[in-house]
């Protein structure tokens, strides 16, 4: 019956209403179809059954073609009397309907299964094609872009002059330009030369620096960049930000003309530093690697000897340029600047340009700009602290919009603890906030690289930018082959720059009004470092407070005085070798508490510039040394030792002489030292039984042999 309902109902509406997908009656259908079969609602009951049985892909579309082959007329035509058989033939249900409709029908869903079935089949092969290689010779196609529509000159593709656009000696772009006219491709490159790959090579990088205006996107390691941070790019040295000082201009009436516009252009620099990336292969190491591990990399399709591995070596430069991203962000927050171009080892990463946290550190030695005299903040006073904080801006900068309060991501926690146990029995609190309490206008912005920190600052947020000259330049690495070596190298370019901090005005009027950033009076960047030159008896703290010091040591050497100091402001001195150490005197100069100080590897020494060029120590740390060595004292005449208790042990004076015969309880391959206590009937071991030693040996007072456990043996490791 369904099926002579559903041909009745299409040929009563015709061909548009069944279009693709389930049926969407209008009003005005449902309605002729209710007046066609003289019961209201039909129309809605039939919708919902035709879509419930719209199982069959491509049904409606086959229908609807069949039937306008059959020239089936949209409109009901007059019913015939006396029909015997209702409810099979279609003109039962709605006048005058073809009756031989209903096979016609049944044949179209036969076609529609069969094609259903057919279409599946495909579907399959076409997964089987798709795992199979191209061909040897793929078809020459003919392209055809909207010929007409795009332009070229007669030397350069699309008309635009850039070198990456030349026709001249670059075939690829000549078969863009056929392509583009609907020509038959003819322009050929040949792969084969190298000229033609590394020309390609350099148009795709001078397009992507030309083209790519925008800070790549460096989230590899989990550090954040600073928020608010706008990238600037094209600055090749020097980026210069103008800002004017004025004195007073206004004045009440007066007889004669008294001008009093003095005015004053100061300038804020910003400096980009040049970055090197190098790095060097060598294939005896990279054939090593490819007997043990490369070819167990799958991913990689190592398949040959090559004797340089280029799969490899990208791979690895690959991972290698994460790190790179990383460092750039930590420098861009810590990083102190230090040129060092004759240098004849590797230098440090964070020495390659001044990050925000050294500009703001200048800033403040400089006097542009005041901070405000809080000290340290506590956990308990963190909320109060950075509320009075906000309260100590001068009015007018208090009340502007886009403020950002920039502070370490643990502070901001504390303040939401501290507002959480002050606030949070009142029915107005809201939980965490991204906001100063009180000024909505102030937002919480956290920066990793102050983690560990107690500075804070604020300032507006279009004031903190990040300096480039070409966007993207700091992905590309060149390759250089050299016998059986590989070497990949690539330079760009970065710094850092905060566009205003304050100016002292010509008039001398003091305050906070003249600023535009304002922070707490916390040290900076004391752990980041920069190198002293070999020898230097008066190391200079001109471009930085905190000296790494030693390692460039030919000998060692005295320190008896430090150049360029800022009073006021700690120095921090930290030794980086043991073979050629510095010593800081205790002299007038350096005044310290505890003595001379040696500047090992690891040890601290942090100074007081005062007035007059003198130093006082502050505080001095020395490496930590391994926990200190509990030894096990064994009773006169102990034949053993329990390593229940220990691993080391010292013997005791012995009432006569005694030999040490085992270790009960020993650990498979944990290592023992027994250390002579005393000369009187001193402890022996000889090599023999449990013990396989180099030769037997007597533990008189200081004498010591460390053992290990193997195999059911205590073999010697060393003696002393």
């Amino acid at each position: 019956m369904w099926k002579q309902v559903m041909a009745a109902v299409l040929g009563a509406l015709g061909l548009s209403a069944f279009k693709e997908g389930p049926l969407e009656f209008t009003a005005e259908e449902k309605k002729t179809i209710d007046e066609a079969t003289k019961k209201d609602g039909f129309a809605d009951k039939f919708m919902k059954e035709y879509n419930a049985k719209l199982d069959l892909d491509g049904a409606n579309e086959a229908i609807d073609a069949f039937m306008k082959e059959q020239g089936i007329s949209p409109g009901p035509t007059t019913a015939s009397e006396g029909d015997e058989d209702e409810g099979k033939n279609p003109a039962t249900v709605l006048p005058n309907v073809d009756a031989s409709l209903d096979d016609k029908l049944n044949a179209v869903i036969k076609d529609s299964k069969k094609l259903k079935a057919d279409n599946k089949k495909l579907a399959a092969d076409v997964k089987k094609l798709k795992i199979l290689p191209e061909a040897d010779d793929p078809e020459i196609i003919k392209g055809n872009m909207n010929k007409g529509n795009i332009k070229h000159s007669a030397t350069h593709l699309f008309g635009i002059d850039a070198s990456y656009n030349e026709f001249e000696g670059r075939p690829w772009n000549q078969a863009a330009k056929q392509a583009s006219l609907g020509q038959k491709i003819t322009a050929e490159t040949n792969w084969n030369q190298t000229a033609n790959i590394e020309k390609l090579n350099q148009d795709i990088q001078d397009y992507f620096r030309r083209d790519r205006q925008q800070l790549k996107p460096t989230l590899l390691d989990g550090l954040q960049m600073k928020r608010y941070v706008t990238m600037i790019s094209g600055v090749s040295d020097e980026l210069i930000w103008g800002t004017v000082a004025t004195g007073e201009i206004t004045q009440s009436l007066k007889r004669q003309y008294l001008p009093k516009n003095k005015v004053k252009f100061e300038a804020e620099k910003g400096k980009v530093r040049d970055i090197q990336i190098d790095m060097l292969f060598e294939g005896y190491e990279l054939k090593k690697l490819e007997k043990s591990y490369l070819k167990n990399f799958a991913n990689l399709g190592i398949k040959d000897s090559n004797p340089y591995k280029e799969v490899f070596v990208r791979y690895v430069v690959n991972e290698i340029m994460k790190r790179a991203r990383k460092e750039d962000k930590i420098v861009m927050g810590r990083g102190v600047y230090f040129n060092d171009p004759e240098r004849g080892v590797p230098g440090s990463f964070m020495n390659n340009f001044d990050g925000f946290l050294k500009l703001i550190d200048r800033a403040r030695d400089e006097g542009k700009y005041k901070t405000f005299k809080l000290g340290r903040p506590t956990e308990t006073n963190i909320d109060d602290y950075i509320n009075n904080m906000c309260e100590k801006l001068p009015y007018e900068i208090r009340i502007l919009p886009d403020l950002q309060f920039v502070l370490s991501p643990y502070w901001k926690r504390k303040y939401n603890d501290a507002r959480e146990r002050k606030k949070g029995v009142n029915t107005n609190y809201n939980g965490d906030t991204d906001f100063v309490d009180d000024f909505p206008n102030i937002e919480l912005v956290t920066y990793d690289q102050l983690e560990s920190m107690d500075f804070m600052y604020i300032t507006t947020k279009d004031n903190e930018y990040a300096l480039t000259d070409k966007p993207g330049e700091d992905g590309f690495i060149q390759f250089e082959k050299d016998t059986r070596n590989i070497k990949a190298f690539g330079d760009y370019k970065l710094g850092t720059f905060i566009a205003m901090f304050g100016r002292k005005q010509i008039d001398g009027t003091t305050g906070y009004g003249n600023q535009m950033f304002f922070s707490n009076d916390v040290a900076l960047v004391v752990d980041t470092y920069i190198p002293t030159a070999a020898n230097d008896a008066t190391p200079s703290l001109e471009i930085h407070h905190s000296l790494v010091i030693g390692s460039n040591n030919t000998s060692a050497t005295n320190i008896t005085n430090l150049d360029d100091a800022i009073p006021g402001k700690k120095v921090y001195l930290l030794g980086d070798t043991d073979t050629n150490p510095s010593t800081v005197k205790n002299n007038t100069n350096i005044i310290l508490a505890d003595g001379d100080f040696v500047l090992n590897n690891g040890n601290l020494l942090v100074l007081n510039a005062l007035p007059g060029g003198k130093f006082i120590e502050v505080e001095r740390k020395t490496v930590t040394t391994d926990e200190e060595v509990v030894q096990v004292v064994l009773a006169d005449g102990a034949t053993t030792a329990d390593a229940l208790e220990g691993r080391n042990f010292i013997t005791s004076e012995n009432a006569a002489p005694t030999a040490l015969t085992n270790i009960s309880n020993a650990v498979e391959d944990e290592e023992y030292t027994i250390t002579g206590g005393s000369d009187t009937n001193a402890t022996t071991i000889a090599s023999s039984g449990n013990f396989f030693l180099s030769a037997a040996i007597t533990l008189n007072d200081g004498v010591f042999i460390t053992v290990v456990y193997s195999n059911g043996k205590f073999i010697e490791v060393a003696r002393g």
